[in-house]
């Protein structure tokens, strides 16, 4: 068996082979047949990543109609501070007790900030367009000194929050939400 080297210079293959005989002055592939079927296999890989992310992260469009993105349809809760093309920055403010916000959506997966200091959480109601509510009772938690919590969220579909009892104290930053635009 005879071992093979290819060398490219200037667009030229130069071949160099052990033993008798000489180059055959063919060019070669960059990628040998073997190199090739890894390639290959590490595209179908990647296409099928994308599939199963845009799969897993799929949203309806009945579920984020228009009109109803949360700085346009609840503009006193949903302030954009910051924008471009691959993340939206809201200030978010919880409407006072008795109040409902209106219905709206959040079309990307995003994460909150929250400077939080302990003390009672808010009692909210989740209202969907098909007249459910989720419930979500305050819960008291020991006071501390400060610190960020986040929470990571998936794109809601449509919804409005009702205050039934004041949220924690305030004074600190605003509450922020990190939408992370993956799908239009």
């Amino acid at each position: 068996m005879r071992d093979r080297t290819s060398i490219e210079i200037g667009g030229t293959t130069q071949a160099k082979r052990s033993g008798a005989g000489s180059s055959s002055g063919k060019k070669r592939s960059i990628f040998p047949v073997r190199s090739r079927g890894w390639f290959a296999v590490l595209i179908v890989s990647s296409l099928a990543l994308f599939a199963w992310h845009a799969y897993a992260y799929g949203q309806s469009m009945s579920d984020f109609p228009d009109g109803y993105d949360a700085p346009e349809a609840a503009p006193n809760s949903h302030k954009v501070i910051f924008e471009n093309a691959l993340v939206r920055v809201l200030e978010v403010t919880v409407p006072p007790p008795g109040a409902t916000e209106p219905m709206h959506h959040h079309r990307w997966p995003s994460f909150f900030l929250r400077w939080d200091t302990g003390g009672p959480s808010p009692h909210v109601r989740y209202h969907r367009p098909d007249g459910s509510v989720r419930d979500e009772p305050s819960v008291d938690e020991p006071v501390h000194p400060g610190r960020w919590r986040v929470k990571w969220m998936k794109p809601e579909p449509m919804h409005a929050i009702e205050t039934v009892s004041a949220s924690r104290s305030t004074g600190g930053p605003p509450l922020l939400r990190v939408e992370i635009k993956v799908h239009p």
